[in-house]
Formats: C-alpha cells, structure tokens, sequence
C-alpha cells in the first residue's frame, strides 16, 4: 500500500494578489476636496442660486390647512340594559366604523350637501391637454375616469380624507386638508356629522325592527287585547315616530350643530374640528434645506467636472 505524499514546496503558487483600492479612493476624496477647495466661488454662488430660487417659490406655493375631528365608537346599544356591542373583536368594530366613515354613501351625501359638484373649478379645464388626457384615461384607463363633477368630488374626498384608528381606545379621527383653514373644518365636520346621523338613524331603524318582532312575539302569547301586547304597540309607534322625525328634522339638526347653536346633539360621540389657521404645507424649512443640499451637490459635482475635463 503506497502513501501519497504531497509536496508543499513544490505547489504551484495560484493565489492573487488582493488590489489594495484604498489608495485610489484617497486619491478620489483628496481630489474632490482639493476641486471644492480651488472652485469654492462658484459652489457658493450655486448654493445662493437654490436659496433664492426657494425664496422665489415658497411665497407663490398655495398655503394648506388641515382640520381634525374626533370620532368615539360606541360599544354599547341604547337600551334599558347596558348590553355590549362587541366584546373580543372590538377592534374589527372600530374597522369597520372607520371604513364606514369613507364609504360611497356618506361620500356622496357630503358632496350634495356642500355642493362641491357646483363649485366651477370642479369641472376642471377644457383645454386640448386636458381633453386629450380625458381621451387618454378613457381609452387605457377606464377605472380613473369619472364623467361628471359630482363622480370627481366624490373621488377627491376618498383620496384626501385620513382616517386614522386607535383599536385601544376605540378612537377614530377624520382629517382633510384644504386651501382655507374655514374649508377643511367645514368638510371634516360634515363627514362625521353625516357619519353621526347615519349611525343615529341606522340605530332608530334598529329599534323599530325590535319593537316589530317584539309586537309579533306578543301578538302570538298573548293575543290583540292584551295590555303587554298594547304596551308594545305603543312602543313600536314611539319607535316609528322617533325615526319619522329623525329624517325630518335631519338637514336642521345638521345645521344646528355646524351652527354651534346645538352641540349637544352629538351626544359626546363626536368632535367636530374648529378652524386652524396654521398652514399645514409649504414646510419652508424643508424646501429650503433641500435646496441648499441641491446646490451644494450641483457645485461640487461641477467643479469635480471641471478639473477632470481634459
């Protein structure tokens, strides 16, 4: 049995010689500081450039306003006893009021209630770019036309509503920004306020389908002249007029409370935004931050340029 036995001396050497680039790169940055060093003037007047320029635009930027309001979710339903309306899934109620409060229904009646459909500059323009970006979306993008004002508010709203949720608290608030600090109040007010009596009429129609089904199960124990079976009547006549009145008095009530003159009408489930007249955008730190850098980098990339060009 023979024994291989390799020989380490006579191994070829195959191993590479590892490229040391540190040296080029501190060659590199040596460079460039030595080029923003000779060409400091024009970095300068490139970073001036920025400011004004910023200056220039800040002021022309349309100022924006954003309001608040605040919507409890209640988890409890109006009855003799406190009966809890949701007990592990809790925070799946909340979703599902929070989606409620964007949804189609409440969309529209807000847009028809404000007439933002009416406003001129929902139109938009009817010049040949716009018409021929209509064409464009009609043709190849079909689910991002819509084919008349009121379809635009209603898609407006939906893209510039925040709804945020805390699941802990059961806490949902409604923000939307504007132009005017008055507008965005005015149209993140009436969002919960529709949301508000959608749910209040949601909950009358509720009673009355109990009362109902109570009036029946009566009816069926005890017969007509029972006095259980005409206190239950009563009950469900309460019950109809309650929610005839409701959607009466609907529009006024909804005034009443945008007016101020009846803010206990919401009962403590809402509150509504009052006017910041703060702007929310242009940040100007930031756009003149982010010109500083911009001409900072657009001057020393030049002067590198310049000293590399042959």
């Amino acid at each position: 049995m023979s024994v291989l036995k390799y020989d380490h001396e006579r191994r070829p050497d195959f191993q590479l010689e590892r490229t040391d680039v540190r040296s080029h790169y501190e060659n590199v940055a040596a460079g460039a500081l030595l080029s923003i060093r000779r060409h400091w003037r024009l970095i300068a007047s490139l970073v001036a450039l920025g400011l004004a320029l910023a200056c220039a635009i800040i002021p022309v930027i349309p100022r924006k306003y954003s309001a608040e309001a605040l919507v409890y979710a209640e988890l409890f339903s109006e009855q003799q006893k406190i009966v809890p309306l949701a007990t592990i899934d809790a925070a799946s109620m909340v979703t599902s009021e929070a989606r409620l409060i964007v949804s189609d229904a409440i969309l529209q009646a807000v847009v028809r209630r404000l007439g933002l459909d009416l406003n001129p500059e929902a139109g938009g323009s009817h010049s040949w770019a716009s018409e021929g970006l209509n064409w464009f979306r009609a043709m190849f993008l079909p689910e991002t036309r819509n084919h008349s004002p009121f379809d635009r508010q209603v898609a407006m709203l939906r893209n510039k509503v925040g709804v945020m949720k805390d699941t802990r608290s059961y806490l949902i608030s409604i923000s939307f920004t504007a132009r005017s600090a008055d507008e965005a109040a005015r149209v993140v007010n009436a969002i919960a306020l529709e949301y508000l009596w959608d749910k209040t009429n949601r909950r009358r129609r509720d009673a009355v389908t109990a009362a109902e089904g109570e009036l029946a199960r009566q009816l069926m124990i005890y017969g007509e002249k029972h006095p259980k079976v005409l206190q239950v009547a009563d009950a469900l006549d309460a019950a109809r007029a309650a929610l005839k009145a409701g959607m009466g008095q609907e529009d006024g009530g909804r005034d009443a409370i945008m007016d101020g003159r009846d803010a206990s009408a919401t009962d403590g489930s809402v509150k509504l935004a009052i006017p910041n007249r703060t702007p929310t955008s242009p940040k100007g730190f930031m756009i003149l931050g982010f010109s500083i850098m911009l001409g900072l980098l657009a001057g020393i990339g030049l002067a590198v340029w310049r000293d590399r060009r042959p």
